[in-house]
């Protein structure tokens, strides 16, 4: 059981190196690819310390944990800041029930209808803007729009922790013409989303599928990415 929450644990620790710098700064769209900005984003998301918090919490409900009484209502006191800081409602929810808390229903209430970082737009509306991108982009524009379009929703649903929703996203988004590299970066966007969520078999399957694109002619940044 060790050797399982261990081998966990280092993949969570090593996925911070998969992607960006967690500070990006903002960056214009490239013409025919994945806007740089966006690709940072999906590559920094869902946010890993919140993963790392909420692993610790698991661990100290096995019988092999080895956390004092302190140490565990400390990461629960800083999981639920940070889940509050990037309005995390679906993972609030899902990590309530595993760990049996009380819901705080003014809190969810606040995650769920207000999306960051610009604290006034509803989680809804946002939802709203994305699904007028796609109808746009499918309708008027490329394939590269109605990419963006999907990753953009996925971007969202990855920042707030909600995983069947950001995988649906993913997975649709695979489907629609989409070069190597862009497949790339999905797949190994899918592999932080497992380790996000400590699923292992999400994660073996992904790197499987990644390394079979790389050998297709992945470029050597995304070649150095899956390597770590």
């Amino acid at each position: 059981m060790l050797s399982h929450f261990g081998r966990i644990l280092r993949q969570k620790e090593a996925s911070i190196s998969m992607g960006a710098p967690e500070e990006a700064t903002k960056k214009k769209p490239t013409s025919g690819h994945i806007s740089e900005q966006l690709e940072e984003d999906i590559s920094t998301f869902p946010h890993m310390e919140v993963s790392h918090l909420y692993f610790l919490l698991q661990v100290a409900t096995t019988s092999h944990a080895a956390l004092a009484d302190a140490e565990v209502a400390a990461a629960k006191t800083k999981l639920l800041g940070l889940i509050a800081e990037h309005h995390m409602a679906p993972f609030y929810e899902r990590v309530a029930a595993e760990f049996h808390w009380p819901v705080d229903t003014a809190l969810l209430a606040t995650m769920k209808y207000f999306y960051p970082p610009q604290q006034t737009q509803h989680n809804e509306d946002e939802l709203t803007k994305l699904d007028g991108q796609l109808a746009d982009a499918e309708a008027n524009l490329g394939d590269i729009e109605v990419l963006e379009a999907h990753l953009g929703r996925a971007r969202l649903y990855s920042l707030i922790g909600d995983k069947d929703k950001v995988l649906e996203a993913f997975h649709t988004a695979l489907a629609k013409p989409t070069s190597v590299n862009q497949k790339i970066i999905i797949q190994l966007h899918i592999i932080r989303v497992g380790l996000f969520f400590s699923d292992l078999p999400l994660v073996e399957t992904h790197i499987k599928k990644a390394r079979v694109l790389i050998d297709e002619g992945g470029d050597w940044d995304r070649r150095n990415r899956l390597k770590v």
